[in-house]
C-alpha cells in the first residue's frame, strides 16, 4: 500500500471512530417506557428547537428517540388512578403542613376535614392537551414541604408537589364555598345539640352524599375555568370524617351525657312504677292465699337451711323457722 493511501485509510478510520464515539456518548438515544407512565420527548440538539418530538405510550418497548433528544418527561397514564388526601389531624398527615384542611361553616364553626379526591390525569388520552401541559405547567418547578424543588415529571414527589401548587388551591376554594354555605348541624348532626340550625338537618348519610356531590361538580367546573384545560378528569371527592374544635366537641359530649342521664332517669322511673305495681299485686295474692306466701317464703330460704313450718291452728298464718348455717 502506498504511503498516501495508507494515510487516507488511517484518517478515515480515525474519523469514523471519532464519529461513533461522539454518537455513542451523547447523541443516539433509545428509551424503554415504564408501565403506568406516558413520556413526552423534546428535541435537545444544539441546533434543534425544543418542540415535542414524540409521545411514548405506557409500556412501550425499546424506542429510538433521536439524536441529542431530551430524556422523556414521564407523566401518569390516564389508566392510573391518582389520589389526593387531606386530613384534619396534623399528626396523621404524610406531608406536614400540606394535607391538613379545615374550613368554617356558615355559623362560624371551624371544622376539620378528612377526605380523598380520586382523579385521572389526561395522560395519553389526548396528546394535544398533554403537550400543552408539558409546555406550561411542566416547565415550572414546585416546592416540596422539605424545600426541594421539582418539576411535575420528576417522579411521584414532583407530581404531588404539582398537585399542591395547582390543584390544592382550587380544592380549598371549593371546600370553603360549599361548606361555608352550610350550618354546622348540616355537616355534623350532633352539632345541633349546641348550635341549633334553623334549617332542616339531614341524616348523616344523606348530608355526606350531598356534600360530596356538590364538591364533585364544583371541582370539575372550577378546574376547567381556572386552568383552562382538562388536565384532570373523573374527579370524585369522598368525605371520610368531619372533626369539630375541641371546645365544641366537649360541649356536645356533655350535652349527650345529660341527655343520656335524662333517658336513664326516665327508664328508672318507669321501672319503679312497674315494681310498685308488682308489689301491690303480690301483696294482694298473699292476702287472698296465705299458703302461697308460705311457699314463697320457703323458696327464698338460703340453701342448706333447715326449714320448720308451724301450721298453727284456727286459721292462723303458719310460722316458719330457719336453722342451720
Amino acid at each position: 500500500m502506498h504511503e498516501r493511501t495508507a494515510r487516507r485509510v488511517a484518517t478515515g478510520i480515525l474519523a469514523l471512530m471519532g464519529l461513533l464515539l461522539l454518537i455513542g456518548i451523547s447523541g443516539l438515544k433509545f428509551v424503554r417506557q415504564p408501565l403506568g407512565y406516558v413520556g413526552v420527548v423534546r428535541n435537545g440538539g444544539p441546533l434543534d428547537n425544543r418542540k415535542v418530538r414524540q409521545i411514548l405510550q405506557p409500556g412501550e418497548r425499546l424506542t429510538f428517540t433521536g439524536l441529542f433528544s431530551q430524556s422523556p418527561h414521564n407523566y401518569p397514564s390516564v389508566r392510573s388512578l391518582r389520589t389526593y388526601t387531606i386530613t384534619s389531624d396534623p399528626a396523621r398527615g404524610s406531608r406536614p403542613g400540606v394535607d391538613v384542611a379545615s374550613v368554617p361553616t356558615r355559623d362560624g364553626v371551624q371544622v376539620g376535614l378528612e377526605a380523598t379526591v380520586y382523579m385521572r390525569f389526561v395522560g395519553e388520552s389526548d396528546s394535544k392537551v398533554l403537550k400543552r401541559f408539558d409546555g406550561t405547567v411542566g416547565t415550572r418547578k414546585f416546592t416540596l414541604p422539605s424545600g426541594q424543588q421539582l418539576y411535575a415529571w420528576e417522579g411521584p414527589d414532583g407530581f404531588a408537589a404539582m398537585l399542591d401548587g395547582v390543584f390544592r388551591p382550587i380544592l380549598d376554594n371549593a371546600l370553603r364555598r360549599e361548606l361555608g354555605g352550610l350550618d354546622c348541624a348540616e355537616v355534623v348532626a350532633s352539632c345541633a345539640l349546641v348550635r341549633p340550625s334553623k334549617r332542616s338537618v339531614p341524616s348523616a348519610g344523606s348530608a355526606i352524599r350531598a356534600i360530596e356531590n356538590r364538591i364533585d361538580r364544583s371541582l370539575s367546573s372550577d378546574l376547567l375555568s381556572t386552568i383552562g384545560q382538562p388536565y384532570f378528569r373523573d374527579l370524585r371527592f369522598r368525605l371520610v370524617r368531619v372533626s369539630l374544635p375541641e371546645p365544641v366537641q366537649k360541649a356536645i359530649d356533655e350535652a349527650q351525657a345529660e341527655y343520656a342521664n335524662v333517658t336513664r332517669d326516665k327508664a328508672r322511673m318507669k321501672q319503679a312504677r312497674y315494681q310498685a305495681r308488682r308489689t301491690r299485686l303480690l301483696g294482694k295474692s298473699y292476702r287472698e292465699n296465705p299458703a302461697l306466701a308460705t311457699i314463697d317464703a320457703v323458696k327464698s330460704a338460703p340453701a342448706g337451711s333447715t326449714v320448720i313450718v308451724n301450721a298453727g291452728s284456727g286459721g292462723e298464718t303458719p310460722s316458719i323457722a330457719l336453722g342451720g348455717n
